[in-house]
């Protein structure tokens, strides 16, 4: 079911500085943590990589609600 169109549009540059702001944590993460596996710092990661997925994803159904 398509969402109901927001009377406010999406502002591109709002969502590229969420985006760019998490991908920016997931950054730190990688280079706190460099070649060894922590299953924490994976986990914090993708919840990250979540978060900008769904940043992403809202601001294109705001645009074309298909």
């Amino acid at each position: 079911m398509p969402r109901a169109v927001a009377e406010e549009t999406v502002d591109p540059s709002a969502v590229t500085d969420t985006v760019m702001a998490l991908l920016a944590q997931v950054d730190e993460i990688r280079q706190a943590t460099g070649d060894g596996f922590d299953a924490a710092a994976l986990a914090r990661q993708t919840e990250l990589l979540e978060h900008a997925h769904e940043a992403l994803t809202h601001a294109l159904e705001d645009v074309d609600p298909r």
